[in-house]
């Protein structure tokens, strides 16, 4: 009897740990498969927040910062790379991705309105979120009465010294505006020749657009060459509380180019990775996701001010008309050409 019950034990005991062995399988199983997101977008936190909450599944993880140096990390990174989303403003880095073979395409065919059915790639590698103007011509109507109104006029001896822009190398748009009036003026070379003259008229080159609005404020430029988003920003800021001798005013100058923002999925990441991503761009596509541009502050984050690309999504209230005349630009000509164009803006523009 006491060896017939020994056996019963030892039964119960190795049963109670196949169980707890099962359990722990279970456990493991059940934590959310993480997705890194390297983003360059002011809402993307709140996406994030949002999509993770509405499920268990996956994780999406926020790796933020300019998208010239997320740029510069995933190039760094090389055969490991560790992003397995990417949003950013601008498409030129998506298509040249997409060239090279990265990008996983949407699974899904987005609902887009016209201004998303103008600039989404005909191959649906990626998805385009929004779209802003590249370049609003922020200007101090106080001081600058008159601003230039073209390219040409940029290069007057009237506003010598008096115009700023961003560094391609670090703010996402800029690239775009770049590309933009390269192929408005018909070349590339056309393009540099353009912005050669306008350092040689006195241009001051800052970062991004927080330190050329920052330049405009203080009265070091008079016009600054900036996101749409961020000069709506400014607009709104000192609408609300006027400052004497500063007066925020835009004009569109030459032909400005519509730049969409752009979110893209690693296709070399693990299949339940690539899947969770999938999920995600789906959910910033949807109407909950969608909801956040109308929503959110824009006093608080100025990148909320682009014009929708998906159908019946509300554009937040400080949303103006389109200019009546723009271009877009193909991404899949310019993409392949931003190293070299960067690289060239660094040594010859705004290298002293």
């Amino acid at each position: 009897m006491r060896i017939g019950k020994i056996a019963k034990s030892v039964a119960v005991i190795a049963s109670l740990a196949l169980l707890g062995v099962g359990l722990n399988a279970t456990v493991a199983q059940a934590a959310p498969i993480t997705i890194n997101l390297y983003e360059a977008i002011g809402y993307a936190p709140a996406e994030i927040a949002a999509f993770n909450a509405s499920q268990s599944t996956y994780k999406v993880v926020d790796v933020g910062g300019s998208t010239g140096p997320l740029l510069a990390k995933v190039a760094a990174e090389g055969s490991n790379p560790q992003w397995g989303l990417f949003w950013a403003d601008g498409d030129e880095w998506a298509a040249a991705a997409d060239l090279q073979g990265q990008l996983a395409p949407i699974a899904f065919k987005p609902s887009y309105d016209h201004i998303g059915k103008q600039m989404a790639p005909k191959n649906n590698s990626y998805a385009v979120t929004g779209a802003t103007i590249m370049v609003a011509g922020l200007y101090n109507a106080a001081t600058l009465p008159n601003p230039p109104k073209s390219f040409q006029g940029m290069l007057s001896s009237a506003v010598k010294g008096k115009i700023g822009m961003n560094d391609p190398n670090i703010s996402g748009p800029t690239y775009p505006f770049i590309a933009g009036v390269m192929n408005d003026l018909g070349s590339e070379a056309a393009g540099k020749s353009f912005f050669q003259s306008l350092k040689a008229n006195g241009l001051v080159v800052n970062d991004k657009n927080g330190p050329t609005i920052h330049a405009l404020e203080v009265g070091q430029i008079q016009m600054g060459l900036v996101q749409s988003s961020a000069a709506a920003a400014e607009l709104i800021k000192f609408n609300a509380a006027p400052v004497a001798g500063y007066k925020p005013a835009v004009i569109y100058p030459g032909r400005p180019t519509l730049m969409p923002s752009s979110l893209a999925i690693d296709k070399n990441r693990p299949a339940a990775e690539v899947a969770g991503a999938q999920a995600f761009v789906k959910y910033v596509l949807s109407r909950a996701g969608q909801a956040i541009l109308d929503t959110t502050d824009a006093t608080q984050n100025s990148d909320v001010i682009c014009w929708p690309t998906i159908a019946g999504t509300t554009p937040n209230k400080y949303v103006t008309a389109l200019p009546s005349a723009y271009q877009i630009v193909d991404p899949y000509t310019w993409g392949p050409l931003q190293s070299e164009i960067d690289a060239w803006f660094t040594s010859s523009i705004r290298s002293k």
